[in-house]
């Protein structure tokens, strides 16, 4: 079938502006996309025209996402039966450890946030709902590629950009680590992403014991963490939202 090129355009413009929060020109969109200029401005006044996008700033023209994509992502959250079942649960985690606890999900080869819980007193900013990252240096990540040999060749096969100094780059070293969240059942991510967070994930998985998504708990790093305590809460709490997915192993 062939692809519309206006139509993957919009797209890739939608998906450019909403991961920047302080919105983008309309020549900063044509040169991060290599797209016409003149081009760029016919869709952007299509999608301003249906409230997709909004003007942010009026002196600058600044473009930022519309109120109409916010309420597509609310309809799609409110239609994920994986989050209508994970919800309680999700805040149950966050609220025992007074961490911030993420659901994803793998979207080509990246990890897309597609719900987190966040408690009242958090002192840290994080992703937001819709935002993608890489997998290697994530538990969520982590946690998939250890129960989905074919995406964890994929990624092995990759350059593993370096995010901080403790990122694993190496694909035999991130293969040892994988086989370790095997054996555990819970996945660590220790300053690999951002270097001041620690964050621990564990899969979850569907009637067909299929690893479809994963948890995580993300915390301020600090040398008392008690990892063991917090990875076997993380797993128990993966484990009872695939329970409600219909999985029946172990």
């Amino acid at each position: 079938m062939k692809k519309s090129r206006t139509a993957t355009r919009t797209i890739d413009i939608l998906e450019l502006i909403s991961n920047e929060t302080k919105g983008l020109t309309l020549s900063e969109i044509a040169t991060h996309l290599d797209i016409p200029i003149t081009s760029v401005s016919d869709i952007i006044k299509a999608l301003l025209d249906k409230e997709m996008i909004e003007i942010i700033d009026e002196r600058s023209k600044v473009y930022g996402i519309g109120v109409k994509a916010f309420f597509i992502g609310n309809a799609f959250i409110s239609n994920t039966s994986i989050i209508d079942k994970a919800k309680d649960i999700i805040e149950q985690l966050g609220t025992q450890l007074n961490k911030t606890v993420f659901l994803g999900k793998e979207v080509n080869e990246k990890i897309t946030y597609v719900y987190k819980y966040e408690p009242k007193n958090t002192i840290i900013s994080t992703c937001a709902i819709g935002s993608r990252t890489s997998i290697h240096c994530t538990s969520l990540g982590k946690s998939l590629m250890a129960y989905d040999d074919a995406l964890m060749k994929k990624i092995l096969s990759k350059e593993l950009t370096k995010k901080t100094e403790f990122t694993i780059t190496n694909p035999e070293i991130l293969k040892n680590e994988i086989e370790k969240v095997r054996v555990k059942g819970y996945a660590i991510d220790n300053r690999e992403q951002s270097s001041h967070l620690l964050c621990i994930g564990a899969p979850i998985f569907d009637d067909k014991n299929k690893v479809i998504a994963a948890v995580s708990v993300s915390g301020l790093y600090s040398e008392d963490i008690d990892i063991e305590f917090q990875g076997n809460l993380v797993k128990e709490s993966a484990l009872a939202i695939s329970r409600k997915m219909g999985y029946k192993g172990n």
